[in-house]
């Protein structure tokens, strides 16, 4: 058992929590929780460390974490060196260090009709979070990161998807080949090329307006900035959230949930 926060391993998952750096020099990332390493593991993360504190941890049915299977990879630490550790603080007792999935674009696999979400210059963690814990929840094929400022491995991004960065395909590019894979037929069902839906300020298209069914990527600027040129001019359908009070926009993780599930709804005919 580790007992000291000295301890080189104790240090080593600190910084992979705080330092960008420190998880893209090691490929390795953090996550804590029961729900977050079972998604993990269930997804085929790649453990390196898993650290129980067996004061902390009671298992759950619904997140299982088979810990006889990575016995070889397991190690106890008291409650103290767990709470140095933790980003949560005395949060549930187990942490796992794996190995980051770095998912092509050529790798996504999209059903038919295929929903695509699409976020560039994404900078808050928090946010990317929230839309994974969306996407996840409404089915969406995979979420691509355009010229990403926010990191994936963030732990907040972990935190704030509850652990749903492990079951949506995400994968991360520049603008410029997005846009050429969305181009390529062969890159979806039956050779179709998607709808591109872009939410912006500048139309009078409300997005309740629009035809969501068939293969439709939506894609989503930041804040204070919006889309670039580049995804402007490609989408053919941009579109407005109405804003009745004084603000004129929304937080993006919210924009992403209210165009996503309308597109459900046409698609289910709700």
């Amino acid at each position: 058992m580790i007992t000291s926060t000295n301890n080189p391993l104790t240090k080593k998952v600190r910084k992979l929590q705080q330092k960008a750096g420190e998880r893209e020099k090691t490929g390795l990332f953090v996550a804590e929780g029961r729900r977050e390493v079972s998604l993990a593991l269930k997804s085929g993360v790649i453990p390196a460390h898993i650290l129980v504190c067996n004061e902390l941890y009671t298992p759950e049915q619904q997140y299982p974490v088979d810990l006889a299977l990575h016995e070889n990879l397991l190690t106890e630490v008291s409650a103290a060196v767990y709470d140095k550790m933790a980003y949560r603080g005395h949060a549930e007792g187990i942490i796992l260090v794996g190995h980051q999935v770095r998912r092509a674009l050529a790798s996504l696999m999209l059903k038919d009709p295929p929903l695509v979400l699409v976020l560039e210059g994404l900078e808050k963690p928090g946010n990317l979070g929230a839309v994974l814990r969306t996407a996840d929840a409404a089915g969406v094929d995979a979420v691509i990161l355009a010229n990403a400022k926010a990191d994936m491995y963030n732990p907040n991004v972990i935190r704030a998807s509850l652990g749903c960065l492990f079951t949506m395909q995400v994968t991360t590019s520049r603008t410029e080949e997005v846009i050429q894979w969305l181009n390529e037929e062969k890159n979806w069902p039956e050779g179709e090329t998607p709808k591109v839906v872009a939410a912006a300020l500048q139309t009078d298209r409300m997005y309740f307006d629009t035809d969501m069914r068939g293969p439709v990527v939506l894609v989503f600027g930041t804040e204070d900035q919006g889309l670039s040129a580049s995804w402007r001019s490609l989408a053919g359908q941009p579109v407005r959230i109405p804003m009745m009070g004084s603000i004129d926009s929304l937080n993006v993780a919210a924009s992403v949930a209210i165009l996503t599930y309308e597109a459900i709804r046409q698609r289910h005919n709700l």
